[in-house]
Formats: structure tokens, sequence, C-alpha cells
């Protein structure tokens, strides 16, 4: 039983350092407390201190002011993507709760004023799968899994894979939300193409030689090399030229080669369709691929011959490195007629002897 030293109180509560109680409320160092609340050192701010003012910049100025347009389908859409998520994923009432307060569809509104709504509601649907899935990390249950965490992201990539089989949705809600959001934007995207909303070729070139994976090669070969070359080396002009023009001859080999195989298909992401639905004929479409080779060709030279010295030793490595981009446009080359990804052996015979497709 604490002694009256200890403790100085009524009504059953204690009290520390000489402090008293009465009826139910603390009262400590010398300030009341009202209506059951505790008080300290008469701070009325954050964490016990004084409140206090900070001056922010001007976040509603320049390019960020103005009101901005809202897209008219916001409420319908909203809550029909909302309802479809918390359904899909028997969401719990304290995370649909969260997120109805979240309202991507306004941040979506106000993004795409002009969309459509079928664009409308797979960009919603993203963002709202984006919300679920990173969350799941941040807070939920694969916060500290990092192992499944690394397996469900495989997963997830592999779902922008064509290949790919359906999800089922109900044993895997995520990736079903989310390969459904992917395969809608490719539709959109591929409808776009074909009705001529198309891309110039210099923003086409820039999309192909970042997403053919011959920059993520040119990394490997060097560290497998043993290629030894600072970065300043690295970002040197005519270094960069030859990197682009390995990479841009990489996707124009696919491009030629690939070609009867994306017609029969119906694959519209060629630049052999892409010039033909810029006025182009089919014969004088792969005449102009040729020329951007022979540019590339051209541009590699250009880049070798205006290199500096940076050393004997360090021009050794950087020949080294040139030489491996080189070899990653040619290697392409040569798997692909070996692999018969696109053409058969008669075809690959014709193709390389003749310079010939048959279509």
């Amino acid at each position: 039983m604490p002694s009256a030293n200890e403790t100085n109180g009524s009504n059953g509560d204690s009290v520390l350092n000489d402090s008293h109680v009465t009826n139910g409320i603390k009262k400590t160092n010398g300030v009341n407390g009202t209506n059951g609340k505790s008080e300290t050192n008469g701070a009325n701010g954050a964490n016990g201190t004084k409140s206090r003012t900070l001056h922010i910049p001007d976040l509603f100025g320049g390019i960020l002011s103005g009101e901005p347009v809202e897209n008219p389908r916001e409420p319908e859409i909203g809550r029909m993507s909302e309802e479809w998520t918390k359904a899909l994923t028997k969401m719990d009432p304290k995370t649909a709760k969260i997120l109805t307060k979240a309202n991507f569809a306004y941040l979506i509104s106000l993004s795409a004023p002009q969309a459509d709504a079928e664009a409308f509601r797979m960009a919603v649907d993203w963002c709202i799968w984006a919300f679920v899935f990173d969350d799941q990390y941040d807070e939920g249950a694969m916060r500290d899994k990092t192992i499944e965490s690394s397996h469900e992201m495989i997963y997830t990539l592999s779902l922008m894979d064509d290949s790919y089989p359906p999800v089922d949705p109900k044993k895997y809600p995520l990736r079903y939300m989310f390969q459904s959001t992917w395969r809608r934007f490719q539709q959109v995207w591929l409808a776009q193409s074909k009705t001529g909303l198309d891309v110039t070729i210099p923003d086409y070139m820039e999309t192909r030689r970042q997403s053919i994976g011959s920059y993520c090669l040119f990394v490997v070969v060097e560290w497998a090399h043993g290629i030894k070359l600072t970065q300043d080396i690295f970002d040197h002009p005519s270094v960069a030229t030859c990197e682009r023009a390995a990479a841009d001859l990489t996707w124009l080999v696919n491009d030629v080669l690939s070609y009867k195989k994306d017609m029969a298909f119906g694959v519209e992401h060629n630049i052999i369709c892409l010039l033909k639905r810029q006025g182009c004929s089919e014969q004088e479409a792969m005449d102009r691929t040729g020329e951007i080779m022979d540019q590339c060709q051209k541009d590699w030279e250009d880049a070798v011959a205006n290199l500096p010295s940076w050393g004997e030793e360090t021009d050794k490595e950087v020949q080294r490195y040139l030489g491996a981009c080189r070899d990653v446009a040619r290697a392409n080359l040569w798997w692909s007629f070996k692999s018969g990804r696109y053409l058969n052996a008669e075809e690959a015979v014709q193709a390389r002897t003749a310079r010939i497709l048959t279509l």
C-alpha cells in the first residue's frame, strides 16, 4: 500500500509530484485541467510546445494558378470504381472508409477533364489499385515480408506480358485489378494507333530505344567484361551517341524482321506500320527504315572519329565498351535469325542472302 508521501488524492485516483486531483480532473504544476482534459505548462500547441506560424511558398502561382476544370463523369464513375474495388478485394470497413475519403476520382477528374467514360474509369481503377497495392507494403500484411513482397512484384510485372493467362479474381484480386487496367490501357492505345493518332518518328524512336533493353545489356556486358570507366566518360556525347546508335539498330532490326509476324497478328507498334500510316507505301516505308539504319551507322562512325583521348589505358577501356555496345546490337541480329523467332529457316535464308521478305 503506498504511503501518504507517495500519494495524495481522493476518490481512488493517484497523484504524483504534488499534483492534486479533484473530482477526477488532474491539476499538474499549477495548471488547472478542465472538462476531464489535462494541460501542461500552459502549452496550447502540438507536442506540448507553443504554437507558431511558418510562412510557406505561394503554392497557387504560375502554372498552378487558376481554377481547374472538372470531368462531369466523376460522381458516377468514382462510385462504380470504388464499389468494384471494395467488392473484389473484400475490403474491411476501415480501409473502405479511407479509400472513399481519398477520392481518387476527383484527382482524375481534374487531371483528365476531357477523358471519356472508358478512359476515366481505367484511370480511376488504376489509381485505386496503386493505392491498395502500395498500402499493403507500407502498413499492411506485407510490410515486413521481404521475400513474399519480391515474389509479388515479379508476378505483377509478369502480368504486362500479353501471353500471361487471365488471373482468377477470387484468388488474386489485386493481380486481377492490375491485369484488367493494363489490358484496357493497351486496347485504347492500339485503337488510337489504328485511327491515325500516331506519334512522330523521333518520339517513336526515343520510346523504342528506351524499351528495347539494349541499355540494360550494355551495363551487364560492361560488368561481365570488367570494363572500368568513370561516369564522366559515359556521359561524353560521343559515347552516348554510340550507345544510342547501337540501341536504335537493335530495335530497327527487330521491326524489319518482325514485320511479317506483326502483320499476321495485327500488331501496329512497328516503324514500318507507322511510316505507312503517314503516307508511305509498304516498300517506301521499308526503304525509309533502311535509311534510318544507315544514319545510325554514320552517327556511330562520326562519334568514334570525334572521341577525345583520356590517356592510353582509359582509351583502351573506351574501345572495349564501344565494342560491347556493338556486340549487343550484333548479337540481337544473329540471335533473331538463329532462334527463328520471326522467320522460318527458308525465310531466314532468303532474307539474309537476297534481302527479300516474302509476305
